[in-house]
């Protein structure tokens, strides 16, 4: 008798569990960063003391860096006056759409870099690994996200050139941003440069 009763209540629960509505459980996607999000990681925020930027920008878990240090920068940077560099890559959004994708329809990744002094970090850089098919409209898509963005130049090239930008958001101190891009028939490469100090600001060109 009490094993029937068992089989019984058994039963009713697996159609109980059988007709209940599917639950889905949202898992955080750290795998790609939203644009606007990445942006505001490499941004420093106006509360911060003391007010040089830290070598821990860009502290966002999609951005997989390869060390949680600074290390001695490569002779590209050194000659630009960046002894040291945080470097790494990322996969970027925009309205949860990855930017481009490479072959195998895998979706295509940036480098980012950190350089500066052994002090603090200077300025940031994102960039296309590859030129592809797509791309990003960095202006458009910080505008979108509520960022204030300025054209300081108008850059004179069609197919490629470089336009800089005075960029604030709410709770950050502003940036300088340089937006380089190149398009061709082999594709699409796009590079954006933020200067976090006067001296580096000056350094950028409008081309």
């Amino acid at each position: 008798m009490r094993a029937t009763l068992w089989n019984l209540i058994a039963h009713c629960f697996v159609i109980a569990l059988c007709s209940a509505p599917a639950v889905s459980f949202a898992q955080p996607n750290a795998s790609a960063a939203e644009f606007s999000e990445l942006v505001k990681s490499l941004l420093v925020p106006l509360d911060t003391k003391p007010a040089s930027p830290s070598w821990n920008l860009g502290n966002h878990p999609a951005v997989r860096w390869k060390s949680a240090t600074p290390q001695r920068a490569d002779a590209a940077l050194a000659k630009e006056g960046l002894p040291m560099a945080r470097t790494g890559v990322v996969t970027i959004t925009v309205a949860g759409k990855v930017t481009h994708r490479h072959s195998a329809n895998r979706a295509g990744h940036w480098n980012i870099v950190l350089a500066g002094s052994p002090a603090s970090s200077v300025e940031s850089r994102l960039s296309m690994d590859k030129q592809a098919d797509g791309g990003l409209d960095p202006t458009d898509a910080l505008k979108a996200a509520g960022f204030k963005v300025k054209a300081l130049c108008k850059p004179g090239g069609i197919s490629s050139g470089t336009g800089l930008y005075a960029v604030e958001a709410a709770g950050y101190r502003p940036v300088v941003m340089a937006h380089e891009w190149s398009s061709g028939s082999a594709g699409s490469w796009t590079s954006l440069t933020f200067a976090y100090t006067k001296q580096r600001a000056a350094k950028l060109r409008c081309e």
